[in-house]
């Protein structure tokens, strides 16, 4: 399928730290601005299907990329799950399964961007954009969640000062390991466990490119 030009911030870690069973990207987050941009030399169809939405860019392992260009005719399931850390400081999941293979797509809570995302679900659509293994090609997928659904997230993490997101990038090397554990999100479908999870997680804004290196290092350990 063809990929929209979107600039990449997605970095597979190329290391599986659950005995090959997961793999860890970036994530990045487009505002309908940005999207536009993006788009504006892009065919028609990409165009129709991003007008006016945020877009939510990860990767999937290349054996999930395929189930999902099957997939995409189905309604595959769709999980939204919100959580607080030890460190009081909140996290949200989205996760996306086809047959054995599950993607997350993490979010923290705290970050100021997030929030700016959480806030404009009442009025403004989120496409997801899932890439082939940081390779050429993507897809772009509907949200089925209901606006409704994230609001609720807003609550389960107060703004914090950047000295208090500061603190709490000290928990993400754990967090993205966390992930990568094939049971910490249940299957999606009852008929099939999980067995490779792909996470592509949105670092916040405040963490600089030598960290987000350092981090997908740390995860893999």
């Amino acid at each position: 399928m063809y990929r929209p030009s979107f600039p990449q911030e997605s970095h597979a870690s190329n290391q599986n730290p659950v005995n090959g069973q997961s793999s860890h990207y970036f994530a990045r987050l487009m505002t309908p601005t940005e999207v536009a941009e993006a788009t504006a030399r892009q065919p028609l169809q990409v165009r129709q299907k991003t007008e006016g939405h945020w877009v939510l860019c990860g990767d999937v392992s290349a054996p999930m990329f395929s189930l999902l260009k099957e997939a995409q005719r189905l309604n595959f399931p769709t999980r939204l799950t919100g959580f607080n850390s030890s460190g009081s400081f909140g996290y949200c999941v989205i996760t996306h399964q086809v047959m054995r293979q599950q993607h997350r797509f993490v979010l923290s809570l705290y970050d100021p961007a997030v929030r700016s995302f959480l806030e404009a679900k009442s009025k403004d659509q989120v496409t997801f954009m899932l890439g082939n293994d940081d390779g050429d090609n993507a897809l772009l997928l509907e949200n089925p969640l209901k606006p409704s659904e994230f609001l609720p997230l807003l609550s389960m993490s107060a703004e914090a000062t950047l000295e208090e997101q500061r603190e709490a990038l000290q928990e993400l090397p754990i967090l993205m390991a966390t992930m990568g554990d094939l049971l910490q999100v249940p299957s999606l479908l009852k008929e099939y466990s999980v067995q490779h999870v792909s996470v592509s997680v949105l670092l916040p804004g405040i963490l600089d490119e030598g960290f987000r290196s350092a981090l997908v290092k740390a995860a893999a350990v």
